[in-house]
């Protein structure tokens, strides 16, 4: 008995100092968890202010409170993630106190757990935003800066020189600027969506719109389109040769006749629309874009830049004829602000429009391809990483073994060393995550499309039974035309959803409230 009495203690010790270590681990793996997710001084002066932020991880949100003033962070604490615990979480140990050490946000990304990083840091600079903090400050612009570009010289009497004359010099980026000549197929958009028959009736677009075929072929495209275009403006971003005489001679060559310009006409897009005469040098060479980008022309990579001169939301100037976009900053780009832009840019005491329907009266907007807009819009994931240039513009290696940045522009779905090299450190499958995400906006875009135009029709049915009053007409046509706004950003930028995903659905979004909202309106 007494034997077995012993045995009952010590296994009742043994059970005891098992719970015991059992705590203990518990306690220290949650001490370890938590290491690094507050990190800083909890004495900061009065001049900071505590604020919050959030950005999306891997499996949802991710908030952060950061404590700062305009000099200083003095302290970050994560408060909230959906994360799943693992190694792919070990960013909230380290990206925290990395942030903090740093005073900047330019930390690098936690191996394995590359998508928290980039969140964790993003949430901070959300919450410097909020707070109306200078994001460039702590090294959080709001997109990647890697190079700044530089600005083209004007009124100098300066001439092209052509692809041809740099041939010699450069021949691997001439013989890959020349192989985009293989690009030559073109679909019609008036065929494969019957609606902008009605949704851009009244306007050129309605009757002939191609898909383009890049660069090599803007000069041949441009002269054999459709459309009507009695003024050179059409020539902006198709050829160096009216790049060049904007920049020599004012917008007053906005205004010549076309065929008078088409025969200065050499070379489409090519070296000096992004290079000017200094190759290896970004330059932009295209004015209006420098204004449209302002004060924060130095916040926005050269590579960006050089895109974004044509790959950009414009109109035609009413009196000047000149091409200029709707917006002079990076936080004017996003589609609420350029909407606004229009609705509040009077031409003859009416909103601006480039075209009126002719069956329903709608003073309406004709959005080009926001691509620059889109990708460096809220949202946009990528935009702190990565420029256009990352993904269209891969390395390629010469017969002699020279390394060089090809002038073949591509999808970044076709280019294999980039997709195994840097996409798919976040990407488990880039190819088939891009072919839903296209296939949703692309279905949700032709629906949203379909229900503009039935919102036409009835609208055309309603003014020709003259029941309504003019009131009642005007309401419904500025609905329509926001809704049409919307909707023709998603449909004409050419990435569908790709470049930035959130932006794409909220344009979608707000296409179709605006849309029941007028269809509402119909008695």
């Amino acid at each position: 008995m007494t034997n077995g009495r012993k045995t009952d203690k010590r296994a009742d010790w043994i059970g005891a100092a098992c719970g015991i270590l059992l705590v203990v681990l518990a306690l220290v793996t949650a001490a370890v968890d938590n290491a690094g997710r507050s990190v800083g001084v909890n004495n900061a002066p009065a001049s900071a202010q505590t604020l919050t932020g959030t950005a999306e991880g891997r499996n949802g949100p991710v908030t952060v409170e950061v404590v700062a003033d305009s000099e200083r962070i003095y302290h970050i604490k994560i408060v909230d993630e959906q994360e799943t615990q693992g190694p792919g979480t070990s960013a909230f140990q380290k990206i925290p106190g990395a942030i903090y050490s740093a005073q900047s946000l330019k930390v690098d990304a936690v191996s394995g757990s590359t998508i928290t990083s980039e969140a964790i840091k993003a949430a901070v600079l959300d919450a410097l935003v909020s707070g109306g903090l200078d994001p460039y400050r702590f090294g959080g612009g709001q997109v990647l800066v890697e190079t700044v570009a530089n600005r083209v010289e004007t009124g100098s009497g300066i001439r092209v020189l052509h692809a041809a004359d740099w041939a010699a010099q450069y021949p691997n980026q001439y013989a890959s600027w020349m192989s985009n000549e293989g690009n030559r197929d073109t679909v019609s958009y008036v065929e494969e969506h019957p609606m902008i028959q009605t949704l851009y009736d009244g306007y050129g677009f309605a009757k002939y719109y191609d898909s383009a075929r890049g660069h090599y072929y803007t000069i041949h495209d441009v002269t054999n389109t459709g459309r009507p275009h009695a003024l050179a403006n059409c020539f902006t971003c198709k050829t160096p040769d009216f790049t060049v005489k904007v920049n020599n001679d004012g917008d007053a060559a906005y205004r010549l006749a076309f065929e008078d310009v088409l025969q200065e006409i050499n070379d489409p897009i090519s070296c000096y629309n992004c290079h000017a005469n200094t190759p290896g040098v970004i330059t932009v060479t295209h004015s209006y874009l420098t204004d449209g980008v302002g004060a924060d022309f130095e916040h926005i990579d050269a590579a960006n830049l050089a895109c974004g001169q044509c790959h950009v939301e414009y109109y035609f100037d009413p009196e000047t004829k000149a091409t200029t976009l709707p917006h002079d900053s990076l936080a004017s780009m996003s589609p609420d602000e350029i909407l606004n832009y229009y609705n509040t840019l009077m031409v003859d005491g009416q909103p601006f429009a480039d075209f009126t329907n002719p069956n329903t009266g709608i003073r309406q907007i004709k959005v080009q391809h926001p691509e620059m807009e889109t990708y460096l819009g809220e949202g946009g994931v990528h935009r702190g990483r990565f420029t256009c240039a990352d993904c269209h513009m891969g390395e390629a290696t010469a017969a002699d073994g020279t390394v060089y940045k090809t002038h073949l522009l591509t999808s970044p779905l076709d280019n294999d060393a980039l997709i195994e090299n840097t996409c798919a450190r976040c990407h488990k499958d880039l190819r088939a995550e891009v072919a839903a995400l296209q296939s949703e906006i692309k279905a949700r875009t032709e629906a949203d499309g379909e229900a503009l135009k039935t919102l036409h029709d009835r609208l055309a049915e309603a003014i020709a039974a003259g029941t309504y009053t003019d009131a009642e007409l005007e309401a419904i046509r500025a609905l329509a035309r926001d809704a049409q706004f919307y909707w023709d950003f998603v449909f004409v930028e050419n990435s569908d959803g790709a470049h930035n995903s959130a932006l794409t659905r909220q344009c979608l979004e707000k296409s179709e409230a605006l849309t029941k909202e007028a269809m509402a309106l119909f008695k």
